[in-house]
This record gives structure tokens, C-alpha cells and sequence, in this order.
């Protein structure tokens, strides 16, 4: 398996970080991929893909909720998104 992931957040933290404004503090708890899998199986990191949908439900008077819900779901990707290597 390939270490883009690893790499690419590298390069990305250290281009934003020049944006920090002097004085300021880079929070490393808060600083990462969004949709980061870490497998339990193998203990590698996968990339996922989020897909949200919201909805307004209809009330029982047939009137349209104000409320919104929203679900997600997410997809492991089988490749690599920087360099195509098939995942294990």
C-alpha cells in the first residue's frame, strides 16, 4: 500500500500553515483528512467518500416538516486518489 495519504497531508499542512497568522497555533488534534478511515483489520488508513441526502418529512396532516433530517453514508475508495494504487 502506497503512503500518499501521509504524504500529501504533509505537503498541504505545510502550504495552509504559511496562512496562519504570526503568533497563531496549529492545533494537531484538529489537523488532519476529513473521511479518514483507519482500518482495524490492517491498521492502514483509507480514503472514503461521504454522500449526504436531506429530506423533509411529511407530518401526519400532510403538511411538510420544518425540521430537516439528514443521513450520510460512506464508501471506501478501492484506489489510491493521488497515485491509483489498488488498496489490499
Amino acid at each position: 500500500m502506497c503512503n500518499c495519504m501521509n504524504e500529501m497531508g504533509e505537503k498541504i499542512k505545510k502550504h495552509i500553515s504559511q496562512q496562519v497568522p504570526d503568533g497563531g497555533e496549529i492545533i494537531d488534534y484538529e489537523t488532519d483528512w476529513d473521511n479518514k478511515m483507519l482500518s482495524l483489520e490492517d491498521g492502514k488508513s483509507y480514503v472514503m467518500l461521504n454522500y449526504k441526502l436531506a429530506y423533509r418529512a411529511k407530518k401526519k396532516s400532510g403538511e411538510m416538516a420544518k425540521n430537516i433530517t439528514r443521513l450520510s453514508n460512506c464508501v471506501k475508495m478501492s484506489y489510491c486518489p493521488f497515485c491509483g494504487v489498488k488498496y489490499n
